[in-house]
């Protein structure tokens, strides 16, 4: 017999039982929606601290780009739930700025069951069944439900949206499986001159040392992609294949590469332990191997540098004592300022408010330790920049003002570091400076021609800029370096909707979408495209879609679906407004956002109020101006052209 156990808490009045799923007031069962659920549960398990909107949105969206009022619409529901909208807050405490708490009261419960193991295995999947007023778990059924369209009928009832809500969270991770099995697709056989580095494994069991085998991993990446001839695979892509068997045959065909790097990790009492070896992906015959690197912690940078060199040579590429500089250079000779970098990198990565916070600590320790580490003032710049956009709570408490003084200083030390002027052209994005930032952006990739994050931010700094041709060249360079990457794929569809291109928008975000679904904003752009194509139908499933992955209460999807059965998109984005309004009153809304809807909402005057608020609040997205069909209602409006000279942008908006 196995011993199951399991926790419930009460709540006053209320009962909650994590393993049932439910919440139940004395024998009543309270309705309380998956996703809403999940978010009051995290609240009470973390309830000695206020959480931050930021941490749930990364543990409950995957850190995916989402509106900010999908998280209030699911602490909305919570209160709701628990009848907590009366005369203050029993249960919810919202603190302006910082987040949720859970204040009410509270008892666990532990229960401890006699189970045969066949019956707890029959009792966890039991959970698959669908009730009509719930959605089960995605994870448990999305490997056999394909994703399907919303709507087939123009009218949908307000019961149907219901099951809309259902059919899109159980597809929510079937993309992955298309993603998975999907090829990437080249002319011909890959050249020899190709490679991925797979991120090698951490072999000590301990996750306090997951920071030392990834950042051997982006090191190599890096070194073997400041040689010219060499193509090498971004970090996105590469990375998808973390901790998952690799088949070296069907990675270079979803790659485009010959060759890919494997290796192991092990960090023992007195020293460090690296394995690699390069594989053919035309056969997976293994090319090279390294016998054991038994060195001390210090020589780590010659465990890299010997890898590097190995698997160049076994690649047939030449290198000259100058190109041999370039690929074994290091940024700093202490080794404390190296392990501390890449703690910090590697926090930085994990793209939460918490993490960010501590990959600053710990790059601020590695420019300590080494005042002339430029590269670890580029990193600190970046996540300066991070924290920005992730409300991360630093000292001092201006993080742009940071990013610049550390990309500065970056560029003070280093000028041929292109992750330096990548850094500074962050900053001058963010302050409207485009013609700068596009600067900086070119002599990145006059330095490091094959850096993808590079050639996706110059192209968007050329969108703004007018030149959306050429912005369409660069983002499809860097889908090509990281062909695996989401993000970059989604990233493609925007760029080509920005400039107008709808159909092929269209085409570049279903495609993206089927690598995969659970991606909110690639909803709602494919949805802009739609609309701008007068395919209503079309375009408000997929804002319906978005609404769903964002959290959107069966209320509001409800809402939103009867308001445009009734008037159409017109009557969903008044709808869209009035709910966002009311979620403005309970936390910051960004006004860009605001302007949109008023704009779409016939709402021209409270359009420009809002944008007017952006513009003195010196909103980075006020670059989207230029680009945004969103607000294309307002651009015969003077107001918009002064608007626009006003922050710096000339150029006409694209035709």
């Amino acid at each position: 017999m196995a011993v199951q156990t399991t926790k419930t808490y009460r709540l006053g009045d209320f009962s909650l039982d994590p393993q049932k799923r439910e919440l139940t007031n004395g024998e009543r069962k309270v309705r309380l929606t998956n996703q809403p659920f999940q978010v009051f549960l995290y609240l009470i398990e973390n309830r000695s601290r206020m959480v931050s909107r930021n941490e749930l949105i990364e543990q409950f969206w995957n850190g995916q780009e989402v509106y900010e009022e999908n998280l209030t619409k699911c602490v909305g529901a919570i209160r709701k739930a628990l009848d907590d909208q009366k005369n203050g807050s029993r249960f919810i405490e919202t603190r302006y700025g910082a987040g949720y708490r859970y204040i009410g009261p509270v008892e666990e419960q532990t229960i401890r069951e006699e189970t045969a193991p066949i019956e707890i295995v029959q009792t966890r999947a039991a959970r698959i069944i669908i009730e009509e007023e719930e959605i089960a778990e995605p994870a448990l059924v999305s490997k056999v439900v394909p994703r399907l369209p919303l709507l087939k009928p123009i009218l949908v009832s307000a019961r149907s949206a219901v099951f809309i809500a259902i059919a899109v969270l159980l597809t929510t991770a079937v993309g992955f499986v298309y993603f998975k099995s999907r090829t990437h697709e080249t002319n011909g056989a890959p050249s020899r001159a190709s490679i991925a580095v797979i991120p090698f494994k951490n072999m000590t069991g301990d996750a306090a040392n997951e920071y030392l085998s990834d950042g051997i991993t982006d090191s190599l990446i890096t070194s073997l992609g400041r040689i010219e001839t060499l193509k090498v695979i971004a970090r996105g892509s590469v990375f998808a294949a973390k901790d998952r068997a690799v088949d070296p045959v069907a990675t270079g065909k979803q790659l485009g590469v010959a060759n890919i790097l494997q290796g192991t990790v092990l960090r023992t009492g007195d020293g460090v332990r690296v394995e690699a070896r390069l594989v053919s992906t035309t056969d997976g015959r293994v090319l090279w191997a390294t016998d054991q690197f038994g060195k001390a912690p210090s020589d780590i940078f010659n465990i890299q540098d010997a890898i590097a060199r190995q698997v160049v040579a076994r690649l047939g590429i030449t290198l000259n004592q100058q190109h041999d500089q370039i690929l074994t250079r290091r940024y700093t000779k202490d080794e404390g300022a190296y392990e501390a970098y890449l703690k910090g990198r590697f926090f930085l990565n994990k793209r939460t408010v918490a993490a960010i916070a501590e990959s600053i600590k710990y790059l601020q320790q590695a420019i300590k330790i080494d005042s002339n580490y430029a590269l670890a003032y580029a990193a600190l710049a970046d996540a300066y920049d991070k924290a920005y956009w992730y409300q991360t709570e630093i000292s001092p408490r201006d993080p742009m003002a940071e990013s610049r003084a550390a990309a500065i200083r970056a560029l003070a030390i280093d000028e041929s570091l292109a992750e330096a002027h990548l850094a500074m052209a962050t900053v001058h994005s963010n302050s409207w400076e485009l013609a700068k930032a596009a600067t900086e952006l070119e002599r990145a990739l006059q330095i490091d021609p094959a850096n993808a994050e590079a050639h996706h931010n110059y192209a968007y700094c050329l969108l703004h800029l007018g030149s959306s041709d050429r912005a369409i060249d660069e983002i499809k360079r860097a889908r090509d370096l990281d062909p695996l990457n989401v993000v970059m794929n989604i990233d493609v569809g925007e760029v080509l909707l920005y400039a107008r291109r709808y159909d092929e928008a269209i085409a570049a975000l279903n495609h993206a979408l089927q690598m995969e679904s659970a991606r909110g904003y690639a909803h709602y752009d494919l949805g802009a495209a739609y609309e701008q194509k007068g395919m209503e139908r079309q375009a408000f499933e997929e804002y319906l879609r978005d609404e769903v992955q964002g959290g959107a209460t069966a209320e509001v999807i409800s809402a939103l679906t009867e308001a445009y059965n009734k008037w159409g998109l017109n009557g969903f984005w008044k709808k869209k407004l009035e709910i966002t309004r009311t979620a403005s009153s309970q936390h910051y809304i960004n006004p860009i956002i605001m302007a949109r809807l008023q704009a779409r909402s016939g709402n021209y005057d409270l359009a420009f109020e809002h944008l007017e608020r952006a513009f003195s609040e010196r909103s980075p997205t006020m670059v989207d101006l230029n680009v945004d069909p969103t607000l294309d209602n307002l651009r015969s409006d003077p107001r918009f052209g002064q608007l626009q000279r006003r922050v710096g942008l000339n150029a006409p908006h694209p035709e």
